[in-house]
């Protein structure tokens, strides 16, 4: 999620929507309602795609989303869900200052300076 988030926070969402995103309850974030439509639609596909119901997908369209845009949106799902399970198959794990819950946050230590980002000399 540490990619995402940063992403989201760069398109200038606020933390706490950011927050609320990555956790999972979209629905607490100020987020339109055709990008919460999505968010549920990908959130069942990704931890429930047996659960998946044309209902899903009469709730995008009446949303606005095109049948392009569902098939757009169900393709880069199931494909991230391919990259996560090889990542988890070959023990990659988040970056040490990627997204992480408010309260883990909260306890850690300020993360160092990015790579090339300054604070010291580089070779």
């Amino acid at each position: 999620m540490g990619s995402h988030a940063r992403f989201l926070q760069l398109q200038g969402e606020n933390e706490k929507d950011v927050d609320a995103i990555a956790r999972g309850t979209a629905d607490k974030a100020a987020v339109p309602e055709k990008e919460r439509v999505l968010l549920e639609f990908v959130k069942v596909l990704t931890l429930e795609p047996s659960n998946v119901r044309d209902a899903h997908t009469q709730a995008m369209r009446k949303t606005g989303w095109t049948d392009e845009q569902i098939f757009e949106a169900s393709f880069i799902t199931s494909l991230f869900a391919f990259f996560n399970r090889m990542a988890d198959a070959y023990g990659l794990d988040y970056p040490a200052n990627g997204w992480m819950p408010e309260e883990v946050r909260a306890a850690r230590p300020s993360a160092p300076p990015a790579p090339g980002a300054g604070g010291g000399n580089s070779r």
